[in-house]
């Protein structure tokens, strides 16, 4: 069983249990065909993104990537054009990128998946992966967020709450109640 980041199940937590489980067997996946190799794991508003490649500069050099949404996963390949699909299983109209749209965990057992990513794989120049020494090294990107405060429910409904970050009084926390006189004085 391969290990998953607490902060990549963070991330996955927004979303049903069936894509959950979804996005980590393809996860696994890729992990079996594409090692060694680095991951670099992020979440966007939209979407958690997990990219793969065979040095750590995966954003330049990526060979694949899983993009999970709320509906479904995309299984991406960052050269699809240049991959052989007689079949036209690959979608998309981009100019380099073309995916796979995976909606239930049965789809992972699609024998194309593999097949994609051995392809991937070799276009990419990566030599057969050899089981006993592969490895995936995975870095994931933490977003810093603004801290949210609890306001009082009287400020009024005009003013979002996520208005209030660190960056109004950066040495020092505000206070419920002090950031209700700061909000008071802006308006």
């Amino acid at each position: 069983m391969i290990g998953v980041p607490p902060p990549l199940l963070e991330f996955l937590r927004r979303y049903d249990p069936e894509i959950r489980s979804l996005a980590l067997g393809l996860r696994t996946l890729i992990h079996e065909e594409m090692a060694p190799c680095h991951e670099y794991i992020f979440a966007m508003r939209s979407k958690v993104v997990l990219l793969y490649g065979a040095t750590e500069r995966v954003i330049d050099d990526g060979i694949c990537h899983i993009n999970v949404f709320v509906r479904q996963v995309n299984l991406g390949f960052s050269r699809g054009t240049e991959l052989e699909d007689p079949a036209g299983v690959l979608q998309g109209t981009g100019k380099a990128m073309r995916h796979i749209t995976l909606k239930a965990s049965i789809d992972l057992r699609r024998p194309e998946i593999r097949t994609f990513l051995r392809k991937a794989r070799r276009h990419a120049g990566l030599a057969r992966r050899q089981r006993s020494t592969a490895k995936v090294v995975t870095r994931v990107k933490v977003s810093k967020r603004a801290t949210r405060l609890s306001l009082p429910s009287d400020i009024g409904p005009n003013i979002g709450r996520d208005m209030i970050n660190d960056s109004l009084l950066p040495n020092r926390r505000l206070q419920p109640s002090a950031a209700h006189s700061i909000l008071s004085r802006r308006g």
